[in-house]
């Protein structure tokens, strides 16, 4: 099945970096997606990434996250399953390994910079974060 974002989703992703928006939206257009996704957050102001933190969804304050910058050099995106967001870790597994299945096809031919790496915060040993996307520096 093919999906495509939704009006919503193509805004928020329309704040990050360009090789974010090509990944994201050639992950989810690939049949081979396994399910719908949703974009929760491109780029945050003081007063979001702030209340991110206030509420523990964040480790970091403003302007550290790299949501804080301009384009965001992260973006969060969700499974879309029955018509909700899924935040079940057994959705995000499948999810996160086509989304760096595809990372390592642009890698090879369209991505605008070679400067940069992608992490993915269900990777992480501190704090899990299955929606959670970021470019690195190499």
């Amino acid at each position: 099945m093919t999906y495509r974002f939704s009006q919503r989703s193509l805004s928020r992703l329309q704040t990050c970096h360009p090789d974010l928006q090509l990944l994201m939206v050639e992950a989810l257009a690939d049949p081979e997606c396994p399910c719908d996704m949703s974009v929760l957050c491109g780029y945050r102001g003081e007063e979001e990434q702030n209340a991110a933190y206030a509420s523990g969804a964040s480790k970091l304050k403003f302007p550290q996250s790299r949501h804080n910058q301009t384009p965001s050099l992260a973006v969060d995106v969700a499974p879309y399953i029955n018509g909700a967001i899924s935040w079940d870790w057994e959705h995000y597994y499948p999810l996160a390994a086509h989304i760096k299945g595809t990372w390592q096809r642009l890698e090879q031919r369209e991505l605008t910079t070679g400067n940069h790496s992608l992490s993915w915060g269900g990777d992480w040993s501190s704090f899990k974060d299955g929606p959670h996307w970021q470019l690195d520096t190499k």
